[in-house]
């Protein structure tokens, strides 16, 4: 199991091996910029989820997410945005399909 020190390692590592894509939660919806499109949770499969500590400024862990979708796209999934709206994070995380999830 690797261990990273921060978000940014961790991103690079993962853009370098195919999930270049961003995923955030808006309107109960997961949406790509690269993509340009709404995909609905029940088009993405879990495939990783890493932890990493935050900023030593901060407290914390930040969880980060590596999901396939139907049309196997990769792509990167945060936290983040449980921070503001937990339940609307979690009801769409909960959504998506459990894949054989990797990670620390």
């Amino acid at each position: 199991m690797s261990r990273f020190n921060n978000l940014s390692e961790l991103v690079s590592v993962m853009r370098a091996r195919g999930f270049v894509n961003t995923f955030s939660i808006q309107h109960q919806q997961v949406y790509c910029s690269e993509l340009s499109k709404s995909i609905s949770p029940s088009q993405l499969t879990l495939l990783e989820r890493h932890v990493v500590p935050l900023p030593s400024s901060q407290t914390g862990e930040e969880e980060v997410y590596g999901f396939r979708t139907d049309d196997n796209q990769l792509g990167i999934m945060t936290n983040i945005y449980a921070e503001y709206d937990p339940e609307g994070f979690y009801a769409v995380f909960r959504q998506c399909l459990k894949g054989h999830a990797v990670g620390a």
